[in-house]
């Protein structure tokens, strides 16, 4: 087998538009799965624990710690254990990559094109009109590079108009009609003459562990309706009333069936001893290593197996969740 290895760092897709950044980027976001042979894709491969994120305007959060992107909000706005119930398109990236981070993922696939901007670049001239020491937001490009030295967090980043991005990567990869480059040297020669200036920001806190109220997922327990492998119905317990978990950008959700595991995984849970949620879906994560899929339903003919990213996506995302 001959083909192209991506590193470990930070990587850069870029190139002119139409001609195949999101789809390269797309075709590693779903090689975290095995394929049957004769798919064409059977020989592209992501480590396991490959995650897209992207902004996510009015999803909630619960209690995460963003100020390593986000704090002094005016009005003194605790960012230290974030709460939100309609989100921005900058807090719902910030929270999306913490939420990752305390999961122990190791690998972030980014897409300009779903991207909060203000999150991901702050330009010269803004810095200028408007100064750093008033923005709350620390860009994505201040983090990147800590990200991977610190808690070894790769970053693969489709960019096609922020040339900052150029001063911190490690490779650069250069679609052309479909056919993929490495350019990095060409890309070190340009950061070299025309320098972007990194600032130098205080360490990177841990990701705080979250302790779940687990009977906070008793809603799920009544009358639950799979609408779609994006969208579930459910009804607060003693009333009529509907609310819907969205999990339309969890994008490697890719059956329904793994909706409906995630659905019985919040079921069980309920059941389940407290502790924090990396632990509590970790031994549930064991306990699927060593007996199937029973572990969680015992009629699961009906159920797909989603990864651990997926079910703690969905938990953060739903509006019942209490946080100890």
């Amino acid at each position: 087998i001959t083909g192209m290895g991506v590193r470990r760092g930070v990587t850069l897709i870029t190139g002119g538009g139409f001609h195949g950044k999101s789809t390269l980027l797309s075709a590693l976001k779903f090689g975290v799965y095995s394929k049957v042979p004769g798919d064409g894709r059977e020989y592209l491969v992501s480590a396991p624990t490959t995650l897209k994120v992207r902004a996510e305007d009015g999803r909630c959060i619960t209690g995460v710690d963003i100020s390593n992107f986000i704090n002094n909000l005016p009005y003194r706005k605790d960012t230290t254990s974030f709460n939100s119930t309609c989100a921005s398109g900058s807090t719902s990236q910030a929270a999306a990559i913490m939420e990752y981070l305390e999961m122990g993922g190791k690998c972030l696939l980014i897409d300009e094109d779903t991207a909060a901007t203000n999150f991901m670049i702050r330009d010269d001239k803004i810095q200028m009109l408007f100064p750093s020491e008033k923005e709350p937001i620390k860009p994505f490009l201040h983090r990147a590079r800590e990200l991977f030295t610190k808690f070894g967090v790769s970053t693969v980043l489709v960019v096609g108009g922020a040339g900052d991005y150029l001063d911190i990567a490690d490779t650069v990869l250069l679609l052309d009609c479909y056919n993929v480059a490495d350019v990095t040297d060409r890309a070190r020669e340009i950061a070299r003459e025309r320098p972007t200036t990194i600032p130098t920001l205080p360490p990177m806190g841990n990701p705080t562990a979250r302790t779940p109220c687990l009977a906070s997922f008793k809603p799920m327990c009544g009358k639950v309706r799979i609408v779609s492998k994006g969208a579930v119905s459910y009804h607060t317990e003693g009333t009529e009333e509907e609310s819907v978990l969205d999990l339309s950008a969890l994008e490697q959700l890719v059956e329904i069936g793994q909706t409906r595991f995630i659905v019985e995984v919040m079921k069980k849970l309920t059941d389940r001893p407290e502790g924090a949620l990396s632990t509590v879906l970790g031994g549930l994560n064991a306990g699927i290593e060593k007996a199937g899929l029973g572990v969680v339903k015992d009629d699961s003919n009906w159920l797909a197996r989603p990864r651990i990213f997926e079910i703690a996506g969905a938990i953060n995302r739903f509006r019942h969740l209490k946080i100890r």
